[in-house]
């Protein structure tokens, strides 16, 4: 039985110039689950990351927290979607379903949850490059490369939208549970997955156990 743990980077840069980069406390999230994962024995034989700045940051604290070394393997069918490319045309098609109250982030999750319905209908037809039936093909020619493979444990470092995908794929979600999913998956959180080379099971989902010591109110995050 092999496992693969699904994990999403930590808390990335929201309201930067640039959101590919992880916050300090992103690369705290990092280290503490590689800690954790030290302190209760946990092995790990290989890890898989999208090809983001963000994804590959969170694979190398979490290594730093293992105290060990591996090689990082990358695969651009576990990155995540454009974002702007989704919002844009939210605001441009449907002016009306755009919410600009001044909070930055309670907007984002509103506006987001929105592009996503739409995208997944096919009335935004794509994020500038993928409808969302092609996303959902790479997403899944990137979980292949991870689950192809003789190692016992491997670790994915992706981000919320891949990671509900392959999830909704394996649970046989809607649209609307899977949209819910991807706003819901907690930085740095771990879901685990067990295959048994012809099918997967779900053990675990959107896990924090590493942030639930250190103050839980500010350490846990979704962006």
């Amino acid at each position: 039985m092999a496992e693969i743990t699904l994990i999403r980077h930590g808390q990335a840069s929201f309201g930067a110039k640039n959101y590919d980069q992880l916050s300090e406390l992103g690369h705290q999230q990092a280290v503490w689950l590689g800690k954790h994962w030290r302190n209760i024995g946990a092995n790990v034989d290989r890890i898989v990351t999208g090809t983001m700045v963000r994804h590959r940051q969170t694979a190398e604290g979490l290594l730093q927290g293992l105290g060990m070394e591996l090689p990082l393997e990358g695969h651009e069918g576990l990155n995540e979607y454009n974002f702007q490319g989704l919002l844009d045309p939210l605001r441009e098609q449907y002016p009306e379903m755009w919410q600009d109250t001044g909070h930055a982030k309670r907007d984002y999750y509103h506006n987001m949850k929105q592009a996503l319905a739409f995208w997944m209908t096919g009335d935004i037809t794509d994020d500038g490059q993928y409808s969302w039936k092609t996303f959902c093909q790479r997403i899944q020619q990137g979980f292949e490369f991870c689950y192809q493979s003789d190692a016992k444990r491997t670790l994915v470092v992706s981000s919320g939208g891949p990671i509900s995908v392959i999830l909704a794929e394996i649970l046989k979600l809607d649209h609307a549970t899977t949209r819910n999913i991807t706003l819901q998956i907690k930085n740095s959180s771990c879901s685990k997955l067990l295959y048994n080379g012809r099918e997967f099971s779900l053990d675990s989902f959107n896990d924090v156990s590493h942030l639930l010591i250190h103050q839980p109110s500010s350490t846990v995050t979704f962006s």
